[in-house]
């Protein structure tokens, strides 16, 4: 692979360095249209000169122009595409109602319904209808008696009343607000049904409008048929893309095994779609005109799969390439694989240039350069003369090298190493195309229902199985390693690592030099970080909105004082993640909410007492921090005459009310107080002789 093959390759990287100058700067667009233009001038005027003078000296000059072009392009996309900016976006109006349409299917929990929707008008307070821009997640409370009647294209007016979409308040966090903002989502709303007005209906792409209903129609044969709710939801997930009703438990054990990827329909899902293809119109080869055919066929049917699944970037990815794939083959066009990626990868970030920071988007084509570069080497590492040995050390060879590229960014994303992988891999590498060809072949026969009924049986205790046996492995011992956070530093340190093994070095002593760099650093970095866990000791309030969570820090070991068990969601989610990020072994915890009383604890030199009574009376003593936590309007200037304390902490399990009266008399004492209501988590560092923010 020489340098002149891959152009499309080298320069996407300047076309991707321009898209994350512009999510991380904010910066004015026409200055980018400037510039771009300037260098596309001088590029023009270069080859013009070049050949008139017939000389070639400086062929330097256009490669760094064309670089220049690549980046300021890729900068100037994704600004386009950040309406937020612009002052058509409906934020920057004061708007009284907005009219929307309905960009997905609801997605129901309880009561709730949550979709996105895309402004189209606003509807000031002078009742002036005027155009606007921008996208909402609406949440809508509805009577669950009473169906929902609303879905993709609906044009509804509702009410505008919304908020910025909340930051997480807690260290560790899950960001939600920036996973919206890439879907260029950067508001809320929470509205009631009797606040919307449908206008009207089939406003949206009727091309996606037709691929939800008919998944939907799909899925609802699998309920239909399939006995088992597992089954149910494993074949809508890894068929048809639709993880709605997956279980917890399943959807943990394919986390846990490393078989996730079979769950989302990305690549493998399409290679097989591609191999049926490849079968069905086998006789179309023999000549031109049918071989014409066979390719339209299969492009048409690879984008409709893609489409039915939801057209997620790492079923995009697959699309895209197997069309220019295809394509190149039926014109008969040497290709060189690599291209081929970096002109996939640009036209999907050309559409939506915020695919760069999609999780699957990122993991796909990092799994694909794995099997691309890895998986000759690793395969040719081993040879079996026996068929079954040598089809086994395959799919071992597949698993490893998309291992090898994919576990520096799942470290960071998930913290977590399936130890069994391959393991995982190899049970799961022929039941997932047997379910794959089954469910298509189970939703074929839909016209014959007693056909249909035994191929739904079969699949139904197939995926049981399955599902089964990975929760087997994942139940094994040692099967997976939790708690490993990595920064973003040190996942860019193991992929430079791995490009310094590339073997493409003009010096080997140079290669081996770069990677025993890299190694010190990396085991720098990581040994920093040990001993920064050995020595922290902090104590942290952390924001919760129905809850009580304290954690008193010290090396490797916590005492966590809080009324939430470790199963619920608000633990695993706010409280769990930041316990992890600091290598905590040993937890003691603790549930102050047991009895209403006033409870002291001593952590370390500092004092803490919790208040979570319904009387006024208070004990007699001294201590370092309180927290108010009874959901209740204490007599506060009672309270603190036998109570003295450094800090008073308001616990977000009081109600909205009763926080602004503690906040009105805490004011009146000039006493230093913080709200955990809807604000960040309160983190206090311990010392020997005092304590600071």
């Amino acid at each position: 692979m020489v340098k002149q093959e891959i152009p499309f390759f080298r320069q996407v990287f300047f076309f991707i360095a321009g898209i994350e100058t512009a999510i991380r700067y904010q910066l004015p667009i026409y200055p980018a249209y400037l510039s771009w233009s300037i260098s596309l001038i001088l590029l023009i005027l270069f080859i013009i000169i070049s050949k008139q003078k017939k000389r070639y000296h400086h062929n330097w000059i256009p490669g760094i122009l064309i670089s220049i072009l690549f980046f300021i392009s890729g900068l100037t996309i994704c600004l386009k595409h950040q309406e937020i900016n612009y002052n058509t976006h409906f934020s920057k109006k004061a708007p009284k109602y907005l009219t929307v349409t309905v960009q997905d299917n609801p997605r129901t929990k309880g009561d709730i319904a949550r979709f996105p929707v895309r402004i189209k008008h606003i509807i000031d307070t002078n009742n002036l209808q005027l155009p606007a821009k921008g996208n909402l997640l609406l949440a809508v409370k509805f009577d669950t008696l009473k169906k929902l009647n609303i879905k993709y294209g609906d044009q509804l007016l509702i009410r505008a009343k919304f908020s910025e979409t909340e930051a997480p308040y807690n260290p560790a966090e899950f960001n939600y607000k920036k996973h919206l903002s890439f879907k260029r989502i950067y508001h809320q709303s929470f509205i009631n049904t009797d606040e919307i007005i449908s206008l009207n209906t089939n406003k949206g792409n009727p091309i996606i409008a037709f691929s939800l209903n008919f998944r939907e129609k799909l899925v609802h044969q699998f309920k239909k048929h399939l006995e088992n709710k597992n089954s149910q939801s494993v074949a809508s997930t890894l068929i048809l893309g639709d993880r709605s009703e997956l279980d917890e438990e399943i959807l943990t054990a394919y986390q846990k095994t490393g078989t996730l990827h079979i769950l989302s329909v990305s690549g493998m899902h399409v290679a097989i779609v591609v191999l049926l293809l490849n079968f069905l119109f086998k006789p179309l080869e023999k000549n031109k005109l049918g071989r014409a055919v066979r390719l339209i066929s299969m492009l048409i049917l690879i984008w409709f799969y893609s489409l039915l699944t939801g057209l997620d970037p790492s079923i995009l990815r697959a699309a895209v390439m197997l069309s220019f794939v295809l394509i190149a083959r039926f014109i008969a066009v040497k290709t060189n694989t690599y291209n081929i990626i970096a002109a996939t990868a640009l036209f999907i970030l050309m559409i939506d240039p915020f695919n760069i920071r999609n999780i699957g988007f990122q993991l796909s084509f990092l799994a694909v350069l794995g099997l691309i570069y890895y998986y000759p080497k690793l395969y040719h590492l081993l040879y079996f003369k026996n068929r079954f040995l040598d089809l086994v050390w395959q799919c071992a060879a597949v698993s490893i090298a998309a291992q090898i590229t994919t576990t520096p960014l799942s470290l960071l994303y998930f913290h977590q190493f399936p130890v069994y992988f391959v393991v995982s891999n190899l049970f799961m590498a022929l039941p997932s195309s047997v379910i794959m060809y089954l469910g298509f072949l189970f939703l074929f026969t839909g016209a014959l229902p007693q056909l249909q009924t035994g191929i739904g049986w079969l699949l139904n205790h197939f995926i049981d199985w399955s599902n089964k046996g990975l929760i087997f492995i994942e139940k094994m011992p040692f099967s997976v390693i939790e708690k490993i956070w990595v920064t973003s530093y040190e996942a860019l340190l193991l992929y430079l690592l791995l490009l310094s093994l590339i073997p493409k070095w003009k010096s080997k002593i140079i290669g081996m030099y770069l990677f025993t760099f890299l190694s010190i650093l990396l085991t720098l970095s990581f040994s920093y970080r040990q001993i920064a866990f050995v020595k922290q000791q902090h104590t942290i309030f952390f924001s919760l909105r129905k809850n009580t969570a304290i954690a008193h820090i010290k090396g490797k070991s916590a005492l966590l004082i809080t009324d939430l068990d470790s199963t619920e969601l608000t633990f695993k989610f706010s409280v769990k993640p930041y316990l992890d990020s600091c290598n905590i072994q040993k937890v003691i915890k603790i549930n102050p909410h047991t009895y209403e009383n006033e409870n002291t604890y001593i952590l370390d030199k500092q004092k803490l007492k919790i208040i979570n009574h319904k009387s006024n009376h208070f004990h007699t003593d001294s201590s370092n921090w309180i927290l108010l936590s009874g959901n209740k309007v204490y007599d506060l200037n009672k309270a603190l005459k036998k109570s003295y304390t450094d800090l008073i902490i308001i616990d977000g399990r009081n109600k909205d009310y009763i926080v602004n009266k503690l906040q009105n008399q805490i004011k009146q004492t000039h006493l230093q107080y913080y709200n955990l209501k809807r604000n960040n988590a309160l983190e206090l560092k311990s010392y020997p002789d005092k304590t600071s923010f």
